[in-house]
């Protein structure tokens, strides 16, 4: 992965719980 895990955390941490959600959805389908 080119991102860490510390670099995804601070990204999570910065959107709202509906942009979390939606990534989550978007994981479960790949």
């Amino acid at each position: 992965m080119a991102l860490s895990k510390d670099e995804i955390l601070d990204a999570i941490a910065e959107m709202s719980v509906m942009d979390v959600v939606e990534l989550v959805s978007a994981m479960e389908e790949k």
